[in-house]
């Protein structure tokens, strides 16, 4: 066994990331225990690894017993919770806050080595969006509590089952017309899902005495409109892309944060009037030696399904 059967605990492992990651950990036989609401909805997991390498345990994150349990006998530990947009349930602050400062303090208490915490790209102090400042709260209580933890910001994440481009393409299926929020103009720094899970594997294995930040973006930055453009390229349709200023997107939004899985929200608006691109100021993909994949090498080989007539469009 290459990691002599080193344990891992996983919270929020059933999302779009979670299912790359398991990939990647189950080939390097690593144990893995993983956290969730409902073991019964993610029995998609067992098969990623040997039988009996994934355990699955219900777990409700607020609760210390619970956590304690996911917790017990583990060398390493990885935190994926994160929401997109809140619910009537779930707010940012409990979920990107109130749970990594909990994790955190269990994880001191039972002597785990290492946390690696998944935050996002553009972070910083005085931000508008209520998700950006969650998520700077939840850095800063890792970094106050346990010491040997590694922050990776990634930026906008693509590959098979993202939210992104599948969303927009979608769109494209019926109507003649993409948005461009802000007239199209906010820098990304794409990054593969398979990379991010890669910089995961890279961050167990540090060994730091002291909280470490990576940004983590893909090796070009893209403006919302190039994106689209690419993205209209590969599927194959004639769409018009039309600006839209901040301020009526704003006025949108109301509207469609009020349907089940809401294509925009107010706050998000407000994070879509910053570039979300690495800054220069922290250790990147290249620093944990993985040069990335770009758009074009991945997807054509999951986007196809949206031309007319699949693959063979």
């Amino acid at each position: 066994m290459q990691n002599n059967q080193k344990i891992i605990a996983i919270f929020g492992a059933g999302g779009f990331l979670g299912k790359h990651l398991m990939r990647q950990l189950t080939k390097l036989d690593y144990r893995v225990k993983v956290a969730t609401r409902n073991p019964f909805l993610k029995g998609y997991l067992k098969p990623l690894g040997n039988p009996g390498q994934i355990e699955l345990f219900k777990t409700n994150i607020f609760n210390p017993e619970d956590v304690k349990q996911v917790l017990k006998n583990c060398d390493l530990v990885i935190n994926l919770v994160g929401i997109l947009y809140e619910t009537r349930k779930q707010k940012f602050s409990q979920i990107h806050a109130k749970f990594p400062y909990l994790l955190c303090n269990l994880c001191n208490e039972i002597g785990v080595k290492n946390l690696v915490h998944i935050s996002a790209l553009g972070v910083r102090e005085g931000h508008v969006s209520r998700y950006m400042q969650s998520k700077l709260e939840g850095e800063k209580n890792i970094q106050n509590v346990f010491k040997s933890s590694v922050i990776l910001r990634p930026s906008l994440v693509f590959g098979p089952e993202d939210k992104f481009f599948n969303t927009f393409a979608s769109i494209a299926q019926f109507s003649p017309a993409l948005p461009l929020i802000g007239g199209g103009k906010i820098k990304f720094s794409p990054v593969y899902v398979g990379d991010i899970a890669k910089a995961i594997v890279k961050a167990l294995r540090l060994n730091n005495s002291e909280p470490k930040i990576y940004e983590l973006g893909g090796p070009e930055n893209y403006s919302f409109k190039e994106l689209m453009e690419i993205l209209l390229r590969e599927i194959k349709k004639k769409r018009f892309l039309i600006p839209i200023p901040f301020s009526l997107a704003k006025f949108q939004s109301y509207f469609l944060q009020m349907i089940p899985n809401p294509l925009l929200t107010p706050d998000q608006v407000e994070v879509l009037k910053y570039n979300n691109i690495v800054s220069g100021e922290y250790p990147t993909l290249e620093d944990l030696g993985i040069s990335g994949e770009t758009i074009q090498s991945i997807l054509p080989k999951y986007i196809y399904r949206f031309r007319t007539g699949g693959q063979f469009g």
